[in-house]
């Protein structure tokens, strides 16, 4: 759940100067927004797959706003054991806080350990968030640049806050096994989660390293995987079971991921194309899918890659004829038409 706001730092009050990683101060930073993001590690969606949530985030809530308006020293990833922590009474705890220009708190959201995003929920408060549009004035209008910078909502928050709001938002969703409530700016009623399943805890050992999340039982090990972990590697292709694109091992065993519910995954070792390979070196079979360019939009490469190795370990398939593995791999589907390369590279991995 979210934790209350700390009653000596409220949504609304300016925040107190304090010291900022890169040796500036917030007293120094006035003038633009400010996201304050304390974690035990960096935690900033700037990184990989995590700018990508953030486009489609400001594409959706400020008319395709790119990701360059924000400028990157908006962002500061804190320690949480720092003495800003401390001073902003959230020593020990995540926490995003947003200030606007003026170094008012805006948005404070504190999260508790071993929960899962409720991404619902934060798009609700960034809607909340949008600023106004600017009240027609019959007196001489404004250039467009500075209705673009002042633009306020009745709370008083610019267009540029707004945006750097989107960025704490895809932040939150970026954290996995995390549960966030609204921020405070959003007024959110008990009636909203009368309809919703209650949340299971589930354990899940995934290219062993273990992940505690919680779930609604109705989701399947692909959505789990993608949109829980991050481990985007795995596809989502027909979600119907009929494309291959979602194979991952279940104990050694090629599974379809959009079929399988990730509280029945429970207590087996899960592989996904991620851990196929050793560090560094790649599997026998991808190295084969390399130089036979068994690929080429390489959409289903990774269930194509998952199944194959399963069958490679499999002792009835293993050393099977052309034959036999186009028969075994027939439920993974290649737009591409790449069958004869990816038998030509299966081939070659059984000789290794």
């Amino acid at each position: 759940m979210l934790q209350e706001f700390s009653p000596a730092l409220q949504p609304g009050d300016t925040v107190p100067n304090g010291p900022l990683p890169d040796g500036s101060t917030l007293l120094e930073r006035r003038g633009q927004p400010v996201i304050l993001a304390f974690a035990p590690s960096e935690w900033n969606p700037a990184q990989a797959h995590q700018s990508a949530i953030f486009v489609s985030l400001s594409q959706e809530f400020d008319n395709g706003a790119a990701f360059a308006e924000v400028a990157p020293q908006a962002w500061h990833s804190l320690d949480y054991r720092g003495e800003l922590a401390e001073q902003l009474g959230v020593a020990g705890q995540r926490a995003l806080l947003l200030l606007d220009e003026a170094g008012v708190l805006r948005w404070k959201t504190v999260i508790e350990p071993g929960q899962e995003i409720q991404s619902g929920q934060v798009l609700a408060a960034l809607e909340a968030l949008r600023p106004a549009p600017a009240a027609p004035n019959t007196a001489a209008a404004p250039s467009a640049a500075a209705i673009n910078e002042t633009e306020v909502a009745s709370g008083g928050m610019s267009r540029r806050t707004f945006v750097t709001a989107t960025l704490a938002a895809a932040a939150l969703l970026t954290l996995p096994s995390v549960v966030t409530a609204a921020p405070a700016a959003v007024s959110t009623s008990p009636t909203l989660t009368d309809d919703r399943p209650a949340m299971l805890p589930v354990a899940l050992t995934i290219n062993g390293q273990s992940h505690r999340l919680q779930l609604d039982p109705r989701t399947a090990l692909l959505d789990a995987l993608r949109e829980n972990l991050h481990l985007t590697g795995t596809k989502k292709g027909c979600d119907h079971g009929q494309c291959g694109a979602c194979t991952v091992h279940l104990d050694g065993h090629s599974a379809l991921s959009c079929l399988t519910l990730a509280v029945m995954a429970q207590g087996k070792a899960i592989t996904t194309i991620e851990g196929l390979a050793k560090g560094d070196v790649l599997h026998p079979l991808q190295a084969a899918f390399i130089k036979h360019d068994a690929f080429q939009c390489g959409y289903c490469t990774p269930g194509q890659l998952m199944a194959a190795s399963a069958l490679l370990t499999d002792p009835h398939t293993r050393h099977g004829s052309a034959v036999e593995i186009r028969e075994a791999m027939s439920g993974n589907l290649c737009r591409c038409a790449a069958y004869p390369n990816i038998i030509a590279a299966i081939e070659e991995a059984q000789r290794a």
